[in-house]
């Protein structure tokens, strides 16, 4: 074997040449480490300049011998690079935001100019095409200077700084997840960093091990796109961005000599503090003289070039949510995806890293076209700031049949650390629950409802049947949980509007507008921990996290936090048990939609990697939870409320079937709406961020078709939603006719409470029971679900 060329280890495996020589300490060992490190390069002399000679015996064996027990294969791992999430608009992928530990972009070779390939020789190794690995002539002169000066000195190639780089970047990318990663992580970036000659001569048998395996143009081109360039830029590319605003391929030949004078020492010349210009602009004058003297550039353009002050166009990079505009929340709706999804990793810590570190592009389901369009609705009739009260407003449009999340909207500008005018800015997403967005939901009011009448037609009842819609005292011991009786003593309620909401109605009456005494009978014929479950495996779940008796969150076997099981109480049954996100609640109503089918939420449609390889991403994972009859009964009740009930504020006039619910919570705190088509479903809330203003006794700068209350503002904003999302989406025109089982005869009611009561109140015409075709009510008719009624109800 050639006496200069011998198999490598790891770069961790490495001896210390000059360990002995070090550990003299003092006069003695700067002394003794000269002599180590002369004679290292004696050897390197012999094996880079005369292999022939050290074949000989020239070479001094002992010598030859401890520079070969250096490892020579350098492990060059993949570059840090920035993740990109992206957004369709008019058929285009728009960016929304950036992450990223380093700002870089990798680059290609035929993508850098001339200008940046001179300009880097000429600033760094300008024999750097001549010399092998290492410069044998600038190795002696560096350690003469260094003897002399008793300090570490240059001398290093292109390769060897290219070295250190590969070094730093390994130490730099190791997690810190406690005080002994971070102590680890610490000790690799000082052993890559630390000015000894043990360092240097590290780095030179890896720089012949790297010559033997690249050629020159791929070693610059690996330095270029690894060096800093201060801060958190690294790599040409990104640093012309951030200075120049402008494509390296692009740089002129000052600009060229200025951004590679940053490598030299990266904090001192970086562009962007003005204290540094005098300095960078030194350094930059060194680089075309040394450009000119090797005939690089001419002497005229010298003289231009040099005598021209640094001139910047600093540009920051689209890093974080917040410069996503109109999709911030959307955005942080899909960081917190990535990071609560095994599917990116096994901890929270490994998820991080491959989002701020592999270059994904991750493409959405947001379609940017609507969600401008929705955000001008939500702004429109729910200002930020109104001036008396915290009143916020969020709306969520899911596509039926994939979960996709097709809009994202709220009457708040994000801003990652909140604010202290909380009424304009926050960093809480109201659409999503707590582990998606750092909010816990909301009661979710009589849009809750169409879970209770479900168990009701899943007990075996129909919807022909007439209740018990009174207000009243109910007794605990009516009500049943998990097959057992609830609990003793009573349960008192009351109607929206008691005056008007008393007597028996048949099941779809009582959905039409929306009778809490209604849903109280039903609750009383189910057990209320199978309407827990019906809820939730449709996707409505509690917006709230699992936590222990010390308030410590509950956490699966991939570390992620588990949502809290919906409430389990009589008062589920209304909806004000438990709070909801309103993306949940859409999904809940999807599952409807899509006949029993349920979807779950997505915001990823995909991820390429740096080589354009897909990255698995969370499915919806559509999966059959409930009956199709079931559901189709559910559709079909759901339609009443739009014909002839709370809805009719809500109802397009475009031909496709829309049914849902509203829901209005206690004195008016939260009201919403909740309405699909086949093709879509929307939520709306609009509420209290903060405090209990009755949203029915302020107003709103804007007009509604039902008055002017912020408690009638979420008709407004689901029409101008709903309406161009049907425009864009479609959706059918009709629903299936629901099964006779579920529309005649029905399981016989147990409890008399439940039960039509003696001496009902005569019904209004419009409250005649409706079995089979829900009826049709004249456009604007009904009595819609907004201003004008006592609080104290609420439940609409």
């Amino acid at each position: 074997m050639h006496a200069c060329a011998v198999p490598g280890t790891s770069y961790d495996a490495g001896v210390s040449v000059t360990q002995a020589a070090l550990r003299a300490g003092g006069k003695l060992s700067a002394l003794l480490a000269f002599f180590a490190v002369a004679a290292i390069a004696g050897t390197l002399i012999a094996c880079l300049v005369t292999p022939a000679v050290a074949i000989a015996g020239s070479a001094t064996g002992k010598q030859i011998d401890a520079f070969q027990s250096l490892p020579e294969n350098l492990e060059i791992t993949p570059l840090d690079q920035k993740a990109r999430i992206y957004a369709k608009s008019k058929g285009k992928q728009v960016l929304l935001a950036s992450f990223f530990n380093q700002n870089r972009d990798v680059v290609k070779w035929d993508d850098i100019p001339k200008t940046v390939k001179d300009a880097t020789l000429a600033a760094e190794d300008v024999r750097f095409y001549q010399h092998g690995p290492v410069d044998p002539n600038g190795i002696a002169r560096a350690l003469v200077s260094n003897f002399m000066h008793k300090d570490i000195q240059g001398a290093s190639t292109i390769s060897q700084q290219y070295v250190k780089n590969v070094c730093v970047q390994q130490a730099e990318a190791m997690p810190v997840t406690d005080k002994k990663s971070a102590a680890a992580a610490k000790a690799a970036y000082e052993k890559c960093t630390d000015r000894s000659y043990n360092r240097k001569i590290r780095e030179m048998r890896l720089a012949i091990g790297l010559e033997k395996k690249y050629d020159k143009n791929e070693i610059l081109l690996g330095y270029l796109n690894i060096a800093g360039f201060g801060g958190r830029t690294y790599g040409i590319e990104a640093a012309s961005q951030y200075y120049y605003d402008k494509r390296a391929e692009d740089l002129d030949i000052g600009q060229a000599a200025t951004l590679i004078s940053i490598v030299n020492n990266p904090e001192a010349f970086r562009l962007d503090k003005k204290a540094n210009l005098p300095g960078a602009e030194g350094r930059r004058n060194y680089v075309l003289a040394t450009e000119r003297d090797h005939g690089m550039i001419t002497a005229e353009e010298y003289e231009k070039y040099s005598t021209q002050p640094i001139k910047t166009t600093i540009t920051q990079p689209s890093t974080g949510c917040q410069t996503a505009g109109t999709a911030a929340f959307f955005c942080t709706y899909v960081y917190n995806t990535i990071l609560t999804s095994p599917e990116f990793g096994k901890t929270t810590a490994e998820r991080q890293a491959s989002l701020m570190t592999k270059g994904w592009r991750i493409y959405t389901t947001l379609d940017l076209d609507l969600q401008r369009k929705a955000q001008k609705a939500v702004d429109r009739y729910v200002p930020q700031k109104p001036g008396y009260a915290d009143v916020g407003a969020a709306s969520t449009s899911v596509q039926v049949g994939t979960g996709r999340v097709l809009t994202m909207v709220q009457n708040k500008t994000f801003k990652p650390n909140g604010a202290k005018n909380r009424t304009k800015y926050s960093a809480v997403n109201y659409n999503t629950d707590e582990l998606l967005g750092a909010g816990a939901g909301f009661q979710p009011g009589s849009t809750f409802k169409a879970f209770t009448m479900i168990g009701w037609l899943k007990s075996g009842h129909t919807l022909g049947q007439t209740v018990n819609g009174n207000g009243r005292t109910i007794p605990m011991s009516n009500f049943t949980a998990c097959g057992r009786t609830y609990g003793y003593g009573p349960y008192q309620f009351k109607n929206d509007d008691p005056r008007i909401d008393k007597g028996n109605f048949d099941i779809q009456s009582g959905t039409a507008r929306s009778i809490n005494g209604v849903f109280m009978s039903m609750a009383q014929e189910q057990d209320l921990c199978d309407l827990q479950k019906i809820a939730q495996s449709m996707g409505v779940t509690n917006g709230l996290i699992k936590r222990n008796k010390k308030d410590e969150a509950v956490r699966d076997k991939n570390g992620i936090p588990e949502s809290k099981p919906l409430d389990v109480t009589p008062a589920m049954a209304m909806g004000t048990a438990s709070s909801v996100a309103p993306l949940n609640m859409a999904v809940g109503y999807t599952t409807i939609a899509n006949k029993g089918v349920r979807c779950d939420a997505i915001g990823i449609d995909r991820i390429l990697d740096v080589d354009g390889k897909k990255v698995k991403v969370p499915g919806a994972d559509c999966r059959r939870v409930q009956d199709e009859q079931l559901m189709i009964a559910a559709g079909y009740d759901l339609r009443n409320p739009v014909q002839r009930g709370t809805m009719t504020p809500d109802r397009l006039s475009d031909g496709k079937y829309l049914f849902g619910k509203t829901g209005t919570t206690d004195d008016a705190k939260d009201t919403w709406v909740m309405g699909s088509t086949t093709k879509v479903s929307t939520a709306v809330w609009v509420g209290n961020v903060t405090g209990k203003v009755n949203l029915r006794r302020v107003y709103s700068p804007a007009a509604c078709n039902t008055g002017s209350q912020f408690a009638v503002m979420r008709h407004c904003i689901f029409q101008a939603i709903q309406r161009t999302m049907n425009a864009k989406y479609g959706g059918a025109a009709g629903w299936p006719t629901p099964l006779p089982q579920y529309l005649y005869g029905g399981k016989a009611i147990q409890h008399a409470d439940a039960r039509p009561q003696s001496t009902p109140k005569p019904p209004k015409k419009d409250d005649k029971p409706s079995v089979g075709k829900p009826a049709v009510g004249k456009p604007g008719g009904g009595k819609p679900d907004d201003g004008g009624k006592k609080p104290g109800g609420g439940n609409r």
